[in-house]
């Protein structure tokens, strides 16, 4: 059975939107909507609301990539470099297919 509700810390995709294709961190749930950060345009100070519908969950948890918990005080600084990592690898696994 496939999960569909994210935890806190998870990595999730935007795949709609102006910034689809962009890796957050889930820092909240909320419903049917999660709120989400990158540490860089979205620091954890302001994180966006995203409808559940238009994310993709990747069953890959910050910690695994490096990235402190959404709330430590170094999670701006970690994410960015960690999630811009993960998108270059996501892209040349896609380009290889």
């Amino acid at each position: 059975m496939k999960r569909k509700t994210p935890f806190v810390g998870e990595i999730v995709q935007s795949t709609q939107g102006r910034d689809a294709g962009r890796y957050y961190v889930v820092v909240g749930v909320e419903g049917g909507y999660i709120t989400v950060a990158d540490g860089s345009s979205r620091p954890i100070a302001a994180p966006k609301r995203k409808n559940l519908r238009h994310v993709r969950l990747t069953a890959t948890s910050a910690s695994e990539l490096g990235i402190k918990q959404p709330f430590d005080g170094s999670f701006d600084s970690s994410a960015p470099h960690a999630l811009k990592k993960l998108s270059k690898t996501t892209n040349q696994v896609q380009s290889e297919e």
